[in-house]
């Protein structure tokens, strides 16, 4: 089952050459691009006298110091929510703005980005705690690289300690914990694929999830390497029929460092993490030409090629492709703070971020989605 996809691997990195990574302490590592301050970007508008003098501060970052957040000033040259990512690339001198995914299967859109949800008179209403709901949350394990089931998957949900110390760790368990059967060819969902012929995805059913509150995904099994994924709120407007549906992810264990290895030139480093996602806009809709960072040393960022069958880690790309993919890699467990940004209509702006953690030889996962509500201030 890993002949395809390592000899897919191997030819790419053959194709490119060496890979060249550095460890830094997180801003201005994106794919390479250095420091050069806010003059560097072509055609974009940008207030010296802001927050951060010479750094490019977004202009729609205003849920951010709502949330107590501040601007590091360091590092650079864009200063997104505390973090600082690098430039976004430039075509003809002039710096690309972010466009919607057009033609991917999934989280397509047309027209341009929505970013009003990171307006405040746009910020969505505080989680309803008082009402929260007991739903069912149904859905499809979806295979991220290899395999041909989704068998003896475990998922848990988790509330999400916050606050302290233990922010952003796994806090009380949700309903209880439900494992995919040992085959899925019964009842799972057929796919061609060329290395199985026929995938087989298992759906599964997990009742008792709290609405109107902030969860945390976490799936594992023998054969899969543990995903952490951050994200997950379901409103109360979303589960009026007592159900909610959301796919989750399954990476085969031995890709967690096979992935790593072949296209980077060496695995994680035992004890740590990776972190690994999407962005998207307001509406859902996957951003091409996005930049992301983290606030922690790791050994590379990058971002991934448009094949949305068999993505692959782009070591000459400075920005999201069609699939809006990132990844961190190598990164120490502990706190991380995430945050995306681009530029449109002639200014830099935000696309969120995001608190969580990073956690032993597991995969962190954070899709930006816009500015969801368990991101309020407790006090709105």
């Amino acid at each position: 089952m890993r002949s395809s996809l390592l000899a897919s691997l191997l030819s790419y990195v053959a194709v490119l050459g060496v890979v060249a990574c550095s460890s830094d302490g997180g801003g201005g590592g994106g794919g390479g691009a250095t420091n050069s301050g806010c003059a560097a970007l072509g055609g974009v508008t940008y207030d010296p006298s802001t927050a951060c003098p010479g750094h490019c501060t977004p202009t729609n970052d205003a849920f951010c110091s709502a949330n107590g957040v501040v601007n590091s000033c360091q590092g650079g040259p864009i200063d997104s929510c505390g973090v600082s990512t690098a430039l976004p690339p430039k075509a003809n001198g002039q710096t690309v703005e972010l466009t919607r995914s057009t033609d991917v299967k999934e989280y397509a859109g047309t027209g341009a980005p929505d970013l009003s949800c990171f307006e405040p008179e746009s910020f969505p209403a505080a989680p309803d705690t008082a009402n929260s709901k007991l739903v069912k949350l149904t859905g499809t394990v979806r295979i991220f690289s290899h395999g041909c089931e989704s068998k003896n998957l475990t998922i848990e949900l988790h509330k999400v300690v916050r606050g302290g110390a233990e922010d952003g760790n796994p806090g009380e368990l949700v309903g209880k914990s439900v494992t995919t059967p040992a085959s899925c060819k019964a009842s799972g969902v057929p796919e061609e694929n060329k290395e199985c012929g026929t995938r087989y995805e298992c759906t599964y059913e997990y009742a008792n999830v709290p609405t109107e509150t902030e969860l945390l995904v976490i799936t594992a099994g023998d054969i899969w390497a543990p995903i952490y994924e951050y994200g997950l709120f379901v409103s109360n407007a979303e589960a009026k029929t007592g159900t909610y549906e959301k796919d989750v992810r399954a990476l085969a264990a031995d890709d967690y460092q096979l992935i790593s290895q072949v296209a980077l030139g060496k695995t994680v480093t035992a004890g740590h993490g990776a972190i690994a996602g999407e962005v998207h806009d307001c509406a859902n809709v996957r951003l091409v030409d996005a930049v992301v960072d983290i606030d922690q040393p790791k050994f590379s960022l990058s971002y991934f090629t448009d094949n949305e069958d068999n993505p692959l880690p782009d070591i000459d790309a400075h920005s999201t492709s069609t699939l809006g993919l990132y990844s961190a890699l190598d990164v120490a467990p502990g706190p991380v703070t995430i945050a995306a940004a681009g530029v449109f209509g002639g200014k830099v702006v935000s696309l969120g971020y995001f608190k969580g953690r990073v956690f032993p030889d597991s995969v962190t996962s954070f899709t930006f989605r816009g500015y969801k509500a368990f991101q309020l201030p407790p006090t709105k």
